[in-house]
């Protein structure tokens, strides 16, 4: 089981080395792509009290029906030319080797587009000039609302840098978790959601404001409900996982972490007529 000690300054100053060289050296196709997956909140929420674990992996949205013709280079040829590698049997998937304090890191990247329009319900992939995006579920809605935050920090060789991108803002963030929860066994999904619930500026009222225009999209309340059945009790997968995640081990402790998990959820999901 992954926990946040899995999360290690190395492995995660070594993804977001690679997300910032990502974002410059897609610089052409900044309009076309997202930032979507684990970094959406630690970029933000920037300035919380406890930190947001980060991501030791990448996750880029991009619009599969973008036209560039007049484009200079294809975004495979840009990454190809920066050093990252296809991976021969999940074509969405590239890999960037860098080197942090001596040691050697493969740094995933996982290009992801939305399932409709591009091809058939029967493919798995999109088609994005010469490379496959992988549908992911809700992830037109990134591709709608997002956005442009500036990001900084050193890219990999150690020169200091920063970029504008765009990123997921919280609603197609939340929603594609709620997917990812329901169809994947893995804690940080959990994780991811409950930081947002506690941090989010303004608090649940707030979240819940900024969710309630959108709950005619059949996206948004199916993400929504799949949070509701992970999160279900205090000792369903959600809560369960939260704690598991951030090693909590004493007895006492788990119980008021998995409580206060699913206090949060349920309010928020019953202000939005949810449950």
């Amino acid at each position: 089981m992954v926990n946040r000690d899995d999360y290690n300054e190395r492995l995660v100053s070594a993804a977001r080395s690679v997300m910032l060289e990502l974002v410059r050296v897609l610089g052409e196709y900044k309009d076309e792509m997202i930032i979507i997956g684990g970094w959406v909140p630690a970029l933000l929420l920037p300035s919380v009290s406890e930190s947001h674990v980060g991501s030791t992996d990448i996750d880029i949205a991009l619009d599969h029906r973008m036209a560039k013709e007049e484009a200079y280079k294809t975004i495979k040829a840009l990454l190809e030319e920066r050093g990252y590698s296809e991976d021969e049997r999940q074509p969405y998937i590239f890999y960037r080797k860098v080197t942090v304090e001596g040691q050697e890191i493969a740094v995933e990247v996982d290009f992801l587009a939305g399932e409709y329009a591009g091809t058939g319900k029967s493919h798995r992939t999109q088609p994005v000039q010469d490379i496959r995006a992988r549908k992911a579920r809700g992830c037109e809605i990134a591709l709608e609302m997002n956005k442009v935050l500036t990001i900084d920090g050193t890219l990999p060789g150690g020169t200091k840098d920063s970029a504008r991108v765009r990123v997921a803002s919280m609603v197609p963030f939340m929603v594609m978790k709620g997917m990812a929860v329901a169809d994947r066994l893995k804690e940080k999904d959990a994780y991811d959601i409950y930081y947002c619930l506690k941090y989010f500026p303004g608090g649940l009222d707030a979240l819940i404001s900024e969710f309630r225009p959108h709950l005619g999209n059949r996206l948004v309340t199916e993400g929504l409900q799949k949070i509701a059945e992970k999160f279900a009790s205090v000792d369903h997968f959600g809560p369960r996982a939260v704690a598991d995640f951030n090693t909590v081990t004493d007895r006492e402790e788990r119980e008021q972490v998995q409580r206060d998990v699913f206090e949060r959820v349920d309010y928020f999901l019953k202000g939005l007529n949810i449950r």
